[in-house]
């Protein structure tokens, strides 16, 4: 059974404007311990969490290259709508991820924790059941990122898509045929 990391981002607003993306990170349930464990020894000292933004060009080449080497497959949602708020991008995204991921078959779905909103993902969720879009077997949960590793490598794919849409694919082809681009 599969399980799931996922991280949202909007895409760099001058060169990509209305763009929104969830990343999610798929791997079998018995390789969440050394998914965890990498991203883990990642970290730099001071650093709470392993975190795309902000890192050097070669720093981002290292992430790259660790989450290559790792037995994870990407799953991005890309939307793209000139003035719509993040909270109807991220609907959008997760009306088309769910029910997707509920099919491959995935059991779990663990998003970085927004706080009160964390509840907006589980109402959907709720929804999607009663309307028989997604099954029971699918769940949702929410983790703080900095004691959460795993969910860096989400963070990571986002961050190379995003690289990607503005003009350096060098990241995201180095992941290869691991990532799936759907736009809704």
């Amino acid at each position: 059974m599969l399980t799931a990391w996922a991280d949202e981002s909007g895409s760099q607003p001058d060169r990509d404007p209305g763009t929104y993306l969830i990343a999610v990170a798929l791997c079998e349930a018995d390789d969440v311990p050394a998914l965890r464990a990498a991203m883990s020894e990642l970290r730099l000292p001071g650093e709470k969490k392993v975190h795309w933004h902000g890192s050097s060009d070669a720093r981002r080449q290292d992430l790259i290259d660790a989450v290559a080497a790792l037995p994870v497959a990407g799953f991005v949602v890309v939307r793209s709508e000139s003035g719509a708020a993040d909270r109807r991008h991220r609907r959008k995204c997760l009306e088309y991820l769910l029910p997707n991921l509920a099919d491959m078959p995935c059991s779990r779905i663990t998003f970085e924790s927004r706080g009160p909103r964390d509840r907006s993902d589980t109402d959907l969720l709720q929804k999607f059941r009663a309307q028989k879009v997604v099954s029971a077997g699918l769940r949702i949960d929410h983790a703080i990122g900095r004691t959460e590793p795993a969910l860096a490598v989400a963070d990571i794919v986002c961050g190379a898509v995003v690289q990607s849409r503005v003009g350096n694919a060098d990241y995201l082809a180095a992941l290869g045929n691991a990532v799936e681009l759907h736009h809704v």
